[in-house]
């Protein structure tokens, strides 16, 4: 079977999810998300992107938690 970029087509729909609930703001599906799409990736690059995106989603929810109890 031939992916597209070498990498399974879950994977590609799980990030492209992944990347519409980063820009809508919701952090903590997307960490959720980007962590299913790293499983499902056969393409070390994309494991290691995916990696990252959900670290990074982590980060920016515990900053949001952080903002809105300083209020």
């Amino acid at each position: 079977m031939s992916f597209e970029k070498h990498d399974s087509p879950l994977y590609f729909r799980s990030a492209r999810e992944a990347i519409r609930l980063e820009q809508s703001g919701e952090y903590d599906r997307a960490a959720k998300v980007w962590a299913k799409a790293n499983r499902e990736s056969r393409n070390p690059v994309n494991q290691q992107w995916s990696d990252n995106r959900s670290d990074f989603c982590i980060m920016q929810n515990i900053r949001s938690k952080r903002k809105e109890a300083e209020v």
